[in-house]
């Protein structure tokens, strides 16, 4: 019996053994040869551009070697050539000797994963593992390439040059090429600041020269087209806000005696403007003074008829425009406040600066 026994337990020990061997699968080499990139070669150079984005790139390799005939799967991994593979991304996984990816796909990785600069060549390095149900990973050599990924670059339209009226005339030696401009505020409205220096006439043309529309005087406050009509006049130097309407054939004439502040932030609150200064050669008011915390306009002539606010009351430097708000002064200190109105280059906007010195 005792024999019998023993018997038994050595035949169940040897199927055991014989089942065991077949569950793990056929025996792998101690010594696994890992795959060898073939393609790219080191120091390849990959430029993805708009033309070549619908190509297929393929990567190659020397399968790895188990020892035995089994399935093997890959995965293809690239970084940065500075990293060490320390942030790899998957650039695709095969279960043969080769990958072929679509160069688009290649570039949304590049850019989207690795976030490698647009357009611009950088160095990066490809690896590939190889693994037997996910276990007994080994890793190819290491290859380094120069890749540009492609993004199309979008250019802002240029801003188009307003529809502009010239104001030539006797205070400038009627050379409607290097006339003031008054700018289109919509409706066939224009306006303009203009420095006029001595009592004077002047038109308005459409064009920088005589040979298109001209708008001449017809009678106070009203234009005409008539090429041979006589001329708007002032009677005296100084900054003038010009006006005029083109649908309807009417103007008006401004004289600003002084741009001012006011508001809470002022010295004389909302009761008064403090003035500023006109440069001529600047084309430009300033003033210089001490501010509270609190609001600030701008308005013309110590009165409501003419006044600008910020399109953005927090900020200290932008766009003037017609607004019942006011810039936010943040603090008590002497400030250099200063105003633009000649809309004389892009973006044709009225400006103000709040310095604090």
């Amino acid at each position: 019996m005792k024999k019998q026994f023993y018997t038994l337990l050595l035949l169940s020990i040897a199927l055991f053994s014989c089942q065991k061997e077949e569950a793990v699968g056929p025996m792998i080499a101690e010594d696994i040869k890992a795959p060898v990139i073939t393609n790219p070669s080191v120091g390849s150079v990959v430029e993805i551009t708009e033309t070549n984005l619908t190509d297929t790139v393929k990567i190659k390799w020397q399968q790895a070697d188990y020892g035995v005939t089994t399935a093997v799967s890959y995965n293809v991994e690239a970084d940065l050539a500075s990293r060490q593979f320390s942030q790899p991304i998957s650039i695709g996984s095969s279960n043969s000797g080769q990958l072929a990816i679509v160069m688009s796909d290649l570039n949304k990785k590049l850019l989207d994963q690795l976030h490698l600069p647009e357009n611009q060549a950088s160095e990066i390095e490809l690896r590939i593992g190889a693994s037997i149900n996910n276990q007994k990973s080994v890793i190819s050599q290491i290859v380094k390439l120069t890749v540009t990924p492609f993004k199309a670059i979008v250019e802002e339209p240029p801003i188009p040059e307003p529809v502009r009226l010239w104001v030539p005339g006797g205070y400038q030696g009627y050379k409607p090429d290097q006339a003031p401009k008054m700018t289109d505020i919509g409706d066939g409205k224009f306006e303009g600041y203009v420095y006029i220096s001595s009592g004077t006439d002047l038109k308005f043309t459409s064009a920088p020269d005589w040979n298109h529309i001209n708008y001449g005087y017809a009678s106070d406050g009203k234009l005409t087209t008539d090429g041979g009509a006589g001329s708007m006049s002032v009677d005296k130097a100084g900054v003038y806000k010009l006006e005029a309407n083109i649908n309807d054939l009417t103007y008006k004439i401004t004289l600003i005696s002084t741009w001012g502040v006011i508001g809470t932030a002022t010295p004389s609150n909302w009761d008064a403007s403090t003035p500023m200064t006109y440069n001529v050669n600047k084309d430009e008011w300033s003033v210089k003074l001490n501010l509270k915390a609190g609001a600030l306009k701008f308005r013309a002539n110590d009165g409501w008829d003419i006044n600008f606010g910020p399109a953005a009351s927090g900020d200290l430097v932008g766009e003037l425009i017609q607004t019942n708000d006011a810039i936010s002064i943040p603090e008590d200190g002497n400030y250099t406040v200063t105003i633009s109105l000649s809309k004389a280059n892009a973006p044709y906007k009225y400006s103000y600066t709040v310095l604090k010195n």
